[in-house]
């Protein structure tokens, strides 16, 4: 089934890479960024979507009518950066977001995809976690996932599912290769 997808951070790391592989799956895509990064391309330039050119922070629920789903990928995104200033972190990554699923829902998308972080879990030693461990962030990057994770989960109901993707620190190659991750700097050296 052919969906209309909202791919937000379409321009970044995560996004250059997913928004091809919905293309190629048939779902029709627009993509949000700021464009922050649009010179910062390792090869050829991806081929860019249909875009929405704008903060997150001023999206409208004209931008999601007749979506049918949202990956919600853009924000301030690791804990260094979100250190760096705090307030805007939270207000980007915790606000900008939960508006953002409030619109969605407005709109009638029906499916909101989050990407969180495993950062939430904070230090867990040698164990093992899984998404029934306990919630215990360090940084203000972490806070603001978890506050978005919490809000979200307030939100669903029969006509709005969201889902958190806590995932581990991405690596590896992308158009819009990262050289802020640390294992891409250790493959690097």
């Amino acid at each position: 089934m052919t969906q209309r997808v909202l791919v937000t951070g379409h321009q970044g790391y995560l996004g250059t890479v997913m928004v091809p592989a919905l293309q190629a799956a048939g779902h029709g895509v627009t993509g949000l960024d700021t464009g922050y990064f649009a010179d910062c391309v390792l090869g050829p330039a991806p081929a860019d979507p249909t875009g929405l050119a704008i903060d997150l922070r001023d999206v409208g629920v004209e931008h999601l009518r007749g979506i049918d789903a949202v990956i919600h990928l853009a924000a301030l995104s690791n804990d260094p950066l979100g250190a760096l200033v705090p307030e805007v972190t939270h207000d980007i990554n915790h606000h900008a977001s939960v508006r953002l699923a409030r619109l969605a829902k407005e709109a009638g998308v029906k499916r909101f995809l989050y990407a969180s972080t495993c950062s939430v879990y904070g230090s867990a030693g040698d164990g093992l976690v899984d998404e029934d461990a306990p919630l215990r962030p360090l940084t203000p990057y972490a806070v603001s996932k978890v506050r978005v994770e919490d809000d979200l989960t307030a939100l669903a109901d029969s006509d709005f599912s969201p889902v958190f993707l806590r995932n581990a620190t991405a690596f590896g190659f992308s158009p819009r290769l990262r050289g802020d991750i640390v294992l891409n700097n250790l493959v690097a050296s």
